[in-house]
């Protein structure tokens, strides 16, 4: 594994290369206040929502005999919340949605794990309780200057639960894939009729590469697809000619594999 140029580069158990443009700090900066207001946008809402709460209850017992009682209940209750809310946006988002926040989601950014798979509720939780850490005595002062002299751009909290922030790159999908796309429910007797021999092990490697691909080098991307395609080539005899691309392949024993599995 190796960086050079914000340029992290990850070999796979079968030589090929995948590359994701590490982000830098002022984007990684931009997404993160989009969440800080996004988040404050919902503490916000806590309070008001305790404020009703509180008059709500008032008028509901005009003589107060539970006013103190409720009051401490609904700061306990908001108390929570908040501490909820402000610890857990980071890890709920992040781990539903495989690395990204509402801010890094805008910003097209995703946190992954130095090897190149999607992070967990354990590697979010790692790396956002950490976050006390990289805002100790302001907004996020220790934290930028980890990020500064790190060749990775991390902070302490991806130091610690071994992950790296990447761009997600655009890349425009070719007329031809759009025209094999529409063709996939049309599944090949030839493939239909050996799914049932493909694991849920084999299953999980092919779809994620079906949906990291976009991430991929055009060169890598091809290369790792026809790796793959070989090998249920050689496993099931079918001949490696085939009419469709390695992906196309791919999409349609991924395919095949989940309507089988729904059919049981």
């Amino acid at each position: 594994m190796e960086t050079s140029n914000d340029i992290l580069t990850i070999q796979t158990p079968e030589f090929v290369g995948f590359q994701y443009i590490l982000a830098g700090i002022g984007t990684r900066a931009t997404a993160f206040l989009l969440d800080m207001a996004i988040r404050g946008l919902l503490i916000f809402c806590l309070f008001i929502v305790g404020i009703l709460l509180t008059k709500l209850i008032s008028a509901l017992d005009p003589f107060g005999l539970l006013a103190g009682l409720s009051k401490n209940w609904i700061l306990a209750i908001l108390f929570l919340a908040y501490a909820i809310v402000d610890l857990g946006y980071f890890i709920f988002f992040e781990a539903i949605w495989s690395g990204q926040t509402p801010g890094k989601r805008h910003q097209r950014l995703r946190v992954i794990r130095a090897n190149g798979q999607s992070i967990g509720w354990l590697d979010s939780t790692v790396r956002n309780i950490l976050r006390i850490i990289d805002m100790l005595a302001g907004l996020y002062p220790l934290g930028l200057i980890i990020m500064f002299i790190s060749k990775r751009n991390q902070r302490i909290g991806d130091y610690a639960a071994g992950t790296v922030v990447i761009v997600e790159r655009r890349q425009k999908i070719p007329r031809n894939r759009i025209r094999l796309k529409k063709d996939i429910s049309e599944i090949s007797p030839e493939i239909e009729m050996r799914i049932s021999t493909l694991g849920p092990q084999q299953y999980q490697i092919l779809k994620s590469f079906l949906q990291r691909r976009q991430e991929m080098d055009q060169k890598s991307r091809h290369e790792l697809a026809r790796l793959l395609a070989q090998r249920l080539f050689d496993r099931w005899g079918i001949s490696a000619k085939i009419e469709i691309s390695y992906e196309t392949f791919l999409e349609q024993v991924v395919e095949g594999y989940e309507l089988t599995r729904r059919a049981i």
